[in-house]
């Protein structure tokens, strides 16, 4: 028998986690604990916000992971850490799966050195993601969040900082930096624009780029000169950290905006913030930071030509319950002796 521990928290629920007993027809036992620590979306946020910034072992080990640990042939999470602590209280450990399209939350490299397979759900919160993209796109050219703030404080605004570059989408060229699950996703929405899609990543298969009607970029140089909208969708490593900086902003057009729903890391804060107060760009759309919640004295909150949301990209009813989903179907795959879909060690 294949004994099965799911940590459930404030996301990913209990009740979630039971689509996991569907595992059982293949000999495995599946039992759910709760994590105490995170019993809600805040504490997930800071969870995830901690992790990102000091890795896997800036966060405290949950208890009843560790407790029923010792049992476990496979390890399903959402935001636990499967750290060093963990996988060593676990000797028949035969997989890990973290429910989530990131996986800083377990030791990746210490997963590698046992020979221990890492599984994740890295579409999970695709479809949320590209939507919510789109939105800051046309919130930001068009003024929709500052004129509802204006509406709200008695003010009847009728022009803007950006009054004269407003543009329509089907006029604009939009920059995909970064093509994966969520980067293919918007160029399929913004398809309907009738925009000039170009993408920019060094991963992908460029085929992919071009058989959905985008035109795949040689650099990143290229296609910040040429976007009207620059839109992130990398992830966090040494050669992404501030790839938006003081020297890549000053390649953008003066009235392109930028967008932001990734990762705060990827973005020089400062540099943006001058680039934003001196008009070097037309504007921002920024769902992540390098500090949150966002502090009341911050320097985004006294700019014209922004919209802030507070990370709120990945937000959706069923993006924890689609998470699961993908769990459970490699999951499936792993007791079947089959190939793992979403393999990452």
């Amino acid at each position: 028998m294949t004994n099965i521990l799911c940590v459930a928290d404030g996301g990913v629920t209990e009740e979630m986690f039971s689509d996991f007993k569907e595992l059982e027809k293949y000999g495995a036992k599946v039992k759910i604990v709760k994590d105490s620590q995170v019993p809600d979306i805040t504490g997930i946020t800071n969870r995830m916000g901690v992790i990102e910034k000091g890795g896997v072992d800036a966060a405290p080990t949950c208890p009843e992971l560790l407790e029923a640990a010792p049992e476990a042939d496979i390890i399903a999470v959402h935001v636990a850490s499967v750290n060093k602590e963990v996988i060593n209280a676990a000797p028949n450990l035969k997989l890990v799966a973290v429910l989530r399209g990131g996986y800083e939350n377990a030791d990746v490299e210490y997963l590698k050195e046992k020979g221990i397979p890492l599984i994740n759900a890295p579409w999970r919160s695709a479809n949320a993601v590209a939507d919510f993209t789109v939105g800051m796109m046309v919130a930001e050219n068009k003024n929709i969040a500052r004129s509802f703030h204006d509406l709200k404080n008695g003010k009847w605004v009728k022009k803007y900082s950006n009054q004269e570059s407003i543009r329509d989408m089907r006029k604009c060229t939009v920059g995909i930096v970064g093509f994966g699950y969520i980067g293919s996703r918007v160029a399929k929405r913004l398809s309907g624009f009738e925009s000039r899609l170009i993408a920019w990543d060094p991963f992908a298969d460029q085929k992919a780029i071009t058989d959905q009607g985008v035109e795949p970029v040689g650099s990143l140089e290229e296609l910040l000169k040429e976007a009207d909208f620059v839109t992130l969708h990398m992830r966090t490593s040494e050669q992404t950290h501030h790839m938006i900086n003081a020297e890549t902003l000053k390649l953008m057009k003066p009235t392109a905006y930028l967008i932001n729903t990734a990762r705060a890391d990827l973005v020089d804060e400062e540099a943006l913030i001058s680039a934003l107060k001196n008009h070097e760009i037309g504007g921002a759309a920024v769902d992540v930071f390098s500090e949150e919640p966002l502090p009341e004295n911050h320097p985004y909150l006294s700019l014209e030509n922004v919209t802030l949301t507070a990370h709120l990209a990945g937000t959706s009813s069923d993006t924890m319950q689609t998470s699961v989903e993908i769990g459970v179907e490699d999951v499936a795959n792993f007791l079947q002796g089959k190939e793992l879909i979403n393999r990452r060690a």
